[in-house]
């Protein structure tokens, strides 16, 4: 586990896990993620790293080199994921116990945190949700009240969309 500390590996390696892709698509997909680019001296040197620990794989496809994960990496990345997603189960039950959440507040974050992996990672990828979450935030800390009816008026606009397919 050791190998995968730090943030930036784990976010190459789960793009990695959906498709194989070279650095520079690994820079970009990473900074639309994330609002913010890694730098090329921050990336390679990363994937050098994995490559040699044994977590990826690579191919020559022109003059660019494609990674993938391998099935060493893909094991040791669904053993990371899974402790993640106990530690944070873990905390959400320590908050209920200690009234700091209430029990339906419980509930919402548990269904939240098991939500299919993948369903989550494609609001990452929608060009303005982490400017919508930064948004709503702030408004909740001024009003509650006041982020919860966006939250509905949101929840109303989807539905309607839904309801026209």
């Amino acid at each position: 586990m050791e190998h995968l500390r730090g943030i930036l590996k784990i976010l190459i390696l789960k793009e990695l896990e959906k498709e194989n892709l070279s650095g520079k698509e690994l820079i970009d997909r990473i900074g639309i993620k994330t609002a913010k680019k890694p730098s090329p001296g921050s990336v390679y040197p990363l994937l050098h790293e994995l490559l040699d620990s044994g977590f990826l794989e690579v191919r020559v496809s022109g003059k660019r080199k494609i990674y993938s994960l391998s099935e060493h990496g893909r094991r040791v990345l669904e053993e990371y994921s899974e402790r993640e997603k106990q530690a944070i189960l873990s905390k959400i039950q320590v908050l209920k116990d200690w009234g700091v959440i209430s029990s339906d507040e419980h509930d919402n974050l548990l269904e939240f945190v098991q939500m299919k992996r993948d369903s989550f990672l494609r609001l990452f990828g929608l060009r303005n949700w982490i400017k919508f979450v930064a948004l709503l935030s702030k408004t909740a800390e001024n009003s509650k009240e006041a982020a919860e009816k966006i939250l509905e008026n949101a929840i109303c606009l989807i539905e309607e969309m839904e309801g026209r397919k």
